[in-house]
Formats: C-alpha cells, structure tokens, sequence
C-alpha cells in the first residue's frame, strides 16, 4: 500500500481560509458563491474534465459542487463560505495531473474534489498522496481507495455495483438463458469484466461469450453481430466511455438485437443514444426520481443547468457538503480536514444517507438499477 506523507507536510495548507478571493491563475475559474461579506471564504479545489472526451463526467462534477456550495452559503449554518475554485483539465490526463499540482502547490488549497476518470483521478491521487492533502475522489475502482490512503470515496466502488448487477441477474435469469459480458479494454472495462466474470461464477453462471474492445471504434457492428449469434437474455456492459455506451446501444438497435444491457451510468451515453436508450438498464448509486429527496436535488442539479441530472452531479453534491461539515468539525488545514472527513460517520447527505468514512474511506456499500424508459428512470432492482 502507498502510505501517505499526512502528517509531514502542512505548510501546503495553512491558508485554507482567506478573506479574500486570492489570484487566481488564467486557466482557473475562480467561482463566486455570492457568501456572507462578514465571514471568511474557504477556497477548495475541483479539478474536472469540462472539455474533451469525458465532458458530461467533469460537468456533472462542477454543477454538483456548484449547487452544495449555493445551498451551503445561502443557509449560513457555518462560519464560513465556500467557494471552488475550479479547474478544467480537459480530458488530458497530464493536464489533470498539472492542475492537480497547481491547485496544492502554487495555489495553496488544501482539499481536492476530483477528476472523475479513472486514468485522470489515479495519477492525480499519486500527487495529492505523496503532499498529505485529502482528495475526495468519485471513481469506482476498489485501488482508488485500497492504494491512497488520502482518498475519500463519495461513491461505491466498482465490485459493489457490479454485485448488484449479478444479484439481479440471478434472481431474474432462467434456465436455459445466457449472460454476456462486452467491456472496454480500459483499466474499467477489464476490471468489471473481471469481478463480473468471478462473481457470475459464485452463482454458478458462465458467460456464454466475453467480447472485449477498444475505445473510441468508428464501428461496433462486429460486437453486435457475434452478440446476435448467442441471443443472450442480457449483455454485461462495462464501459465507461459515453460515447462508446451510445454506439452500441444505437448499433444494437439498428441490427435488430434483443439482448437487454445492463451498464454503468456514463454521463451523456442516454442523451447520445436518443430512442436507443430505451430499456438501457444502469447502475448507480442515485438516479432523479420523482421520491422526494431526489426530486428536491434533480432541480438544485438542472439549475445549474443539468438537462439530466446524473449520480456524478449528485455525489459531488453530497461530498461538498460532507466537506463543509469536516471543515467546520476539523479545521481548515489539509491535516484538519482529512481527520474531520474521517469523523463522518453515518453522515446524511442529500443523495445518500449513511456516508461513512470511518474505517476505510469507502463512503457507500451498494447501489441500485434502473432502467429508462425515455422519459426518465424507473428503479428495477433491488424489489
């Protein structure tokens, strides 16, 4: 395990509350939060991939912390204001890397909310790790967490929800049906194949037929063609690339395939299937339902101009406003904050009740399927 250098570096984190705004540098959007004037502002970083490739994950990520933080001074519970300070690594992971850096070294903030990606988040985490500076993190690999110790997992993490996937399939699958797995060739897309094709085997289940493939194909119809061979009742998805996601759920359509997917939530994969999207069942830890909490937050989220509000948006929500309660519980250096994070027990957020980060960082122990039906999601499981 990478242990962290907590305790040895602090001076990184000194002036994590300042009066004033600061200077920010010309590739960082420093957001006004319309505060108290008589309370000091605490500055957090959000490093979020707001162009690029993984546009719709780093836009769900901003609106969600820009909605806590609106929500957080307009009540003014704490003595304080929040305001990010934001910062688009456009889909690059060097460039995540570079304004992870910039964030805790010149600009002197002591926490960091993301990137999402997880060949974004894991590097940037390497960097945060080794400063002693807490890092509150959405990704879904179990290594994010296992391996730095300075993150914070507002979120489950990837052999979680795949559970609840096979937990689904087994109690729906009959005899004589098939199970298929396709996944990208990415650190995601092998992994959950991976912990699916172990925990299939718990149930007694083989799949009939894995396919993996690249990202970014023009073209998916080989998949789809092999798929349509087997017939399966359900096909595995583990992809994370939104418009990848799209692809071959419009292709699977087109060929006339009747497999029913099952997926993760990627941000913008419903928007670019259009009709496609039809009967695409995901899993996730929140979906905006018409239940009370999640209604309240879907139009927090669509106001800050999210057409559909994803478990992204909504994580970020809930890990801004567990970040002010650490704050206010802790401190504001990065050793304060990591022990008031820590002390989040049984925390309830917006999202999520429950949050726990106690033990091992993990924040959330399970999550739920939904399909959408073209207007919006309808929860399938658990029952």
């Amino acid at each position: 395990m990478i242990r962290s250098t907590r305790f040895a570096i602090t001076a990184l984190a000194v002036l994590g509350v300042t009066a004033l705004a600061g200077c920010a540098q010309p590739d960082v959007t420093d957001v006004a939060t319309g505060g108290d004037g008589d309370k000091p502002t605490f500055r957090f970083a959000v490093v979020a991939e707001e162009t690029g490739n993984f546009a719709g994950y780093g836009t769900q990520l901003v609106a969600g912390v820009k909605a806590a933080v609106k929500d957080i001074n307009a009540a003014g519970e704490y003595n304080f204001t929040m305001e990010p300070v934001i910062y688009d690594c456009q889909s690059d992971q060097a460039i995540c890397v570079q304004k992870t850096r910039q964030a805790i070294t010149s600009d002197e903030l002591p926490v960091v909310i993301g990137p999402i990606v997880s060949v974004d988040i894991i590097p940037s985490a390497e960097v945060t790790n080794r400063a002693g500076v807490p890092h509150l993190v959405m990704a879904v690999l179990p290594a994010i967490t296992a391996d730095y110790d300075n993150t914070f997992r507002w979120g489950t993490q990837n052999d979680r929800s795949n559970q609840t996937v096979i937990d689904y399939v087994e109690g729906n699958l009959k005899t004589g049906e098939d199970v298929a797995i396709v996944n990208a060739t990415t650190d995601f897309g092998k992994g959950g194949a991976a912990i699916q094709t172990e925990q299939l085997a718990e149930i007694g289940v083989t799949p009939a037929l894995t396919i993996g493939h690249d990202p970014d194909q023009a073209d998916y119809t080989p998949v789809i063609t092999q798929l349509k061979e087997l017939n399966p009742r359900y096909v595995l998805l583990s992809d994370s690339n939104p418009a990848d996601v799209a692809k071959l759920l419009r292709q699977s359509k087109e060929l006339g395939l009747e497999s029913e997917w099952i997926g993760a939530d990627a941000s913008g994969s419903i928007d670019l299937a259009g009709d496609a999207a039809i009967g695409y069942m995901t899993v996730s830890p929140w979906y905006p339902t018409e239940e009370a909490n999640s209604a309240s937050l879907a139009e927090k989220l669509q106001a800050q101009g999210i057409e559909i509000p994803g478990w992204i948006a909504a994580m970020a929500y809930d890990a801004t406003i567990g970040l002010a309660e650490a704050v206010a519980t802790g401190g504001t250096t990065s050793e304060e904050i990591w022990s008031g994070l820590e002390g989040l027990s049984e925390f309830d957020g917006l999202a999520r009740d429950g949050w726990d980060f106690s033990k091992d960082h993990m924040g959330l122990t399970s999550s739920t399927i939904a399909v959408w039906n073209g207007a919006g999601y309808e929860s399938v499981w658990p029952n």
